[in-house]
C-alpha cells in the first residue's frame, strides 16, 4: 500500500522543564540497569596472533550503552548507543577522541547520520521514529523533531539547502521506506517535518544506502529493493528486486555493485547496473553474521559481529577475496574514511583503526 501524507507529522521544539528532564533521565537510568554498558579495553589484547592482519589498532572509547553505528563528520562522532541513547564525541584527533555529551532516546537508537552544516544529528529509535538533534551545543542536545515510524532502522540524510531543507530517507522495519523532507520555515522561526511516501513492501527494511536518484534497501529475507528516488514531486518508483540466499541486513552502493551484508550468507556482491534486473554475481564467506557494511576505495569493510571486522578486495567485484581483518568482540557496524576506520563493537564502544 502506498500513501502520501500532506499534513506535518514532526512536532516542534520540546519544552525544557526540569521534572521532565528528570523523569527521562531516570528512565535511561533504569534502562541502563538492565542493558548494560560497553566495557573499556583492548579489544584484541590477551587474544592470539591471528587476532589483527592488515591494520593496527590506533584506540577504542567505551560508552553507555552499546556501540550500533557510528557517523563521523566534521571532527564530531555521533555513536547510536541502543538503550544508551546518542553519544556525541570529539573526534578531532582519533587517537584521543573526548566525550561531549548525549541525547536522550527512549526506545534503541540502531543508527545514526550527521550534517556539519547545521549541527543536526539523525537519530534512529525504533518504534519512536527518528530522533533530530540539534547539537550546536553537544553538553546539551536539543531533540527539535521527531519523524513518526514504525520501527525506525536505518537512515540516510540528503542536505538539499543549508538552513533550508534536508531529504530523509528511512529504512522502516516490518513498515518498509518512508521518505520525508525537513524544511525551516522563517514565518515560524521552526523546522517542520513532511512525509512524502510510504510504502509497505513485502519483507523487512533493515539498511538503506542511496546513490544519485536511487535508493537501495535491504530487505532481510527478501534481499535487495531498488527505488528511483529522482522526482520527489511525484511518488518514488519501485525497480527491481533480487533476493539473497541471506538475510540482508545492510548495503553500500560502489558505481555499477552493491555490496550486502547477508547475516550468515557473508557478503553479496550484486549487479545493480540494470536496476530494473539486479543480479547476484560473488560472494564470500565471513566467519560468523555480517550485519553492517561500508565500502572506500575499492575495499569492502563488513561488521561480522563475535568475528569482527572482516575487509575485502573488490578491485575486480566478481572475484572478492579477504584482504584483512581485525579480531572485536561483537562489531555491528563500521564506517571508513580516507585515514581510519570506526568500528562499532556493541562490548567496546568505538574501535578506531588504521592500515599498517
Amino acid at each position: 500500500m502506498i500513501e502520501r501524507i500532506k499534513r506535518d507529522i514532526i512536532c516542534t521544539k520540546r519544552c525544557r522543564e526540569t521534572s521532565r528532564i528528570a523523569v527521562a533521565l531516570g528512565l535511561i537510568a533504569v534502562l541502563l540497569l538492565f542493558s548494560g554498558c560497553a566495557r573499556q579495553g583492548n579489544p584484541v589484547e590477551g587474544g592470539s596472533s591471528d587476532a589483527a592482519k592488515g591494520f593496527r589498532l590506533v584506540d577504542t572509547y567505551s560508552i553507555t550503552g552499546y556501540a550500533e553505528d557510528v557517523y563521523i563528520a566534521g571532527g564530531v562522532g555521533i555513536v547510536a548507543a541502543s538503550q544508551g541513547g546518542m553519544v556525541i564525541l570529539d573526534m578531532t584527533d582519533p587517537a584521543a577522541p573526548d566525550y561531549l555529551g548525549m541525547g536522550i532516546t527512549s526506545f534503541k537508537a540502531e543508527a545514526c547520520s550527521y550534517e556539519p552544516a547545521d549541527s543536526f544529528a539523525f537519530v534512529t529509535d525504533g518504534t519512536r521514529g527518528l530522533r533530530i538533534f540539534d547539537i550546536t551545543d553537544p553538553s546539551n542536545p536539543d531533540n527539535i523533531a521527531t519523524l513518526q515510524s514504525t520501527r525506525a532502522r536505518d537512515v540516510v540524510t540528503e542536505l538539499v539547502t543549508p538552513g533550508e531543507l534536508y531529504h530523509i530517507y528511512l529504512a522502516d522495519g516490518e513498515s518498509g521506506f518512508r521518505v520525508a523532507e525537513f524544511e525551516f520555515f522563517s514565518g515560524f522561526n521552526l523546522w517542520f517535518g513532511n512525509e512524502l511516501y510510504h510504502e509497505h513492501p513485502v519483507g523487512s527494511a533493515r539498511g538503506i544506502d542511496k546513490q544519485g536518484d536511487l535508493v537501495f534497501l535491504a530487505m532481510e529475507q527478501i534481499g535487495l529493493a531498488i527505488y528511483d528516488v529522482g522526482d520527489l514531486s511525484q511518488d518514488p518508483v519501485a525497480l527491481g528486486t533480487v533476493d539473497t540466499p541471506g538475510e540482508a541486513r545492510d548495503v553500500v552502493v560502489s558505481g555499477d555493485y552493491a555490496y550486502v551484508a547477508d547475516w550468515r550468507a557473508g557478503l553479496q556482491v550484486i549487479d545493480v547496473s540494470d536496476p530494473l534486473a539486479p543480479s547476484v554475481v560473488a560472494s564470500a564467506a565471513t566467519p560468523e553474521l555480517s550485519d553492517g557494511i561500508d565500502y572506500h576505495d575499492g575495499m569492502v569493510y563488513v561488521a561480522d559481529h563475535t568475528g569482527g571486522l572482516r575487509v575485502f578486495d573488490v578491485t575486480e567485484p566478481t572475484e572478492p577475496f579477504e584482504w584483512g581483518y581485525f579480531g572485536t568482540p561483537y562489531a555491528s557496524n563500521v564506517l571508513v574514511t580516507d585515514e581510519y576506520v570506526y568500528v562499532a563493537d556493541r562490548d567496546w564502544g568505538v574501535v578506531i583503526l588504521e592500515e599498517e
